[in-house]
């Protein structure tokens, strides 16, 4: 079974199925729905995961997120997207949610041992070059634990703190270590932290960038951070090669020219429903730009906007890109 006819099999069965599921939160015994979900679930795609959680606007939430896979982001955004609007009882989730209080009182029992985690420890170091915060988990039975159930209860843990696309997008290494970080952090004074370095007007970061390809100089500018989860759903990479005649001895557009390329940037954008712009190179007579979509026909609309660059063929390619391997060297 393909991946939307799937989803839509999920969400035709789901509408038999929630008020079983309702009481089964509510504490009564259905010994199949566990089963019967995870079937489904796994019809999508079979490393997706899926949990029932308390939610924040609606009384109960069922998330299907892509488990720490980031190319399963996009399948699990579309499977939000097909199915019913929240309500008050029901909500649904592509991504963990995170809760800063998430820890308190919780237990976690693991090779044997039972860990308070509100007895989690961090130290967060935040890393301007890229954008992100470097995390250290302690706490004081890891001593005890092999290294992948350290690894596993940290990961966890920021999960549940801060949310699957916060740490995806703003956490960049996860240490978890035998020995008390200095300051150590508790889970809210973490949370508080990561979401302050956050952008708070929701206008983009950009970060400039300089090198040499193919022997030419070339300069590059990208949205920070440069991951999938910012925009769930934008699996489609759309490269757009735009030459320019007027150039520097370096190979870069002359000032008069690069008014005009930027003026030709705004129109696209402007009239580029649905996409976003997540980095622009510039090297040897041409300009690329690096957008992503979440409809086929994305490519369709843009082409009419090219058709009037003076200084030649305006070159679009789009390729399925749900890791978003075709930015990853603009992605520190």
């Amino acid at each position: 079974m393909v991946p939307t006819d799937a989803i839509a099999a999920f969400w035709a069965w789901w509408a038999g199925a929630r008020p079983r599921a309702e009481k089964m939160i509510a504490g009564a015994t259905d010994e199949t729905l566990v089963e019967e979900i995870s079937g489904r679930v796994a019809a999508i795609h079979p490393d997706l995961h899926w949990e029932f959680t308390a939610g924040t606007t609606s009384r109960h939430l069922l998330v299907v997120s892509p488990g720490g896979t980031p190319e399963l982001r996009s399948l699990a955004e579309r499977w939000r997207r097909e199915g019913p609007a929240p309500d008050e009882t029901f909500g649904y989730a592509a991504a963990r949610q995170g809760r800063p209080d998430a820890l308190a009182g919780a237990r976690l029992a693991i090779n044997g041992h039972h860990l308070d985690l509100d007895e989690l420890r961090f130290h967060a170091a935040h890393d301007e070059d890229r954008d992100c915060v470097d995390v250290e988990v302690w706490h004081p039975a890891f001593a005890g634990l092999p290294e992948e159930a350290r690894g596993q209860i940290a990961f966890l843990a920021l999960d549940w703190l801060l949310g699957e696309d916060t740490v995806e997008i703003w956490v960049g290494a996860i240490d978890a270590v035998t020995t008390t970080p200095g300051g150590g952090l508790t889970g809210p004074e973490l949370a508080a932290l990561v979401t302050a370095m956050q952008p708070a007007d929701g206008e983009p970061r950009w970060r400039n960038m300089s090198g040499i390809r193919a022997g030419k100089p070339i300069l590059a500018m990208a949205q920070t951070r440069l991951r999938p989860a910012r925009w769930p759903g934008h699996d489609l990479h759309i490269r757009m090669d735009v030459p320019y005649s007027s150039r520097d001895e370096n190979g870069f557009p002359e000032r008069e020219t690069l008014a005009r390329l930027h003026a030709f940037e705004d129109h696209v954008a402007q009239h580029a429903d649905g996409m976003v712009v997540v980095a622009h190179e510039t090297t040897d007579g041409v300009r690329t730009t690096h957008l992503y979509a979440d409809s086929p026909v994305a490519a369709e609309v843009l082409k009419p906007l090219t058709e009037g660059w003076q200084d030649g063929r305006v070159r679009i390619t789009v390729t399925p890109d749900p890791r978003w391997e075709q930015v990853e060297h603009l992605a520190p």
